[in-house]
């Protein structure tokens, strides 16, 4: 199939294969559930469910490395954001089922799982909702979850695209101390309230969440600091007369707490006001 052939249904079929196989990975390492409620997703566009299967991506890496895979899978090549398609998602998620199916074979996992039917009925939130579960799964597995150091460089991606939109020197906001992934997370549902407004005013199609997350974990803050990393990204790339975000361009690396994330945070959230 061509990657304009495949629907919204093809991805929630591969997401929900994905979440199967690692529900089996998850009890062959012994790992508790995560039995936190999932979102409630409506809307939204194949390019928040993509963002969702970068996530994924990137901690099944970090899971081949943490068991001793020594070559990881390549990631398919990233289409340009305004033509992001359900077969881009199928294709990362595809990937993403390479690394975990080596995974399963270092671990000894035999099962075979059937492939699941594709429902045409499916939306794109319904595909994000199943990666959240599977980017849970994944959290839950490894040895090094990702960390407010891991979120930092995500939202200082964010800021770095929003910097060309507004063209302004970045100034930080200052620094609160004693905050908890909790505080970055509910900050950073704040800002993607922000720029999915700037979205919708340029008619395009954003994702809404209805569920308040109880324990919030810096993994989960990660998970959403990409998908709001993703909306500015588009964001720029809907904006005229901007500059490009070089990949060279040095981003926030170091040691980093939440506080940091939460300041950094702070500051993407001026920056879209000043829109």
């Amino acid at each position: 199939m061509n990657v304009a052939d495949y629907t919204p249904g093809h991805c929630y079929a591969r997401a929900q294969l994905l979440v199967a196989e690692l529900e089996l990975i998850r009890a062959e390492m012994g790992r508790a559930k995560d039995e936190r409620t999932l979102p409630a997703i409506a809307n939204g566009s194949p390019r928040e469910a993509y963002f969702g299967a970068l996530a994924a991506w990137h901690k099944a890496t970090r899971l081949s490395d943490e068991v001793g895979i020594r070559v990881g899978r390549p990631a398919p090549s990233a289409p340009a954001i305004h033509q992001i398609r359900p077969g881009h998602v199928h294709q990362l998620i595809d990937a993403t089922l390479l690394q975990v199916e080596d995974i399963r074979q270092l671990l000894g996992i035999t099962a075979k799982l059937p492939e699941f039917p594709v429902d045409p009925s499916k939306l794109p939130g319904d595909v994000f909702t199943a990666l959240t579960q599977a980017n849970r799964l994944l959290s839950a597995v490894l040895e090094r979850p990702f960390t407010p150091s891991d979120v930092y460089r995500v939202v200082a991606l964010a800021a770095a695209y929003a910097s060309r939109i507004t063209n302004q020197h970045v100034e930080l906001e200052p620094y609160e101390r004693y905050k908890q992934p909790g505080d970055c997370y509910a900050k950073l549902e704040s800002v993607l309230g922000q720029v999915n407004k700037l979205l919708e005013k340029r008619g395009e199609k954003v994702l809404s969440a209805q569920a308040a997350l109880t324990d919030v974990k810096p993994t989960d803050v990660y998970d959403l600091a990409t998908l709001v990393m993703g909306e500015v990204a588009h964001l720029h790339a809907l904006s005229p007369n901007v500059g490009p975000v070089q990949p060279f361009e040095p981003a926030g690396d170091g040691h980093r707490l939440p506080s940091h994330c939460f300041q950094l945070i702070r500051t993407l959230e001026a920056q879209l006001a000043s829109l």
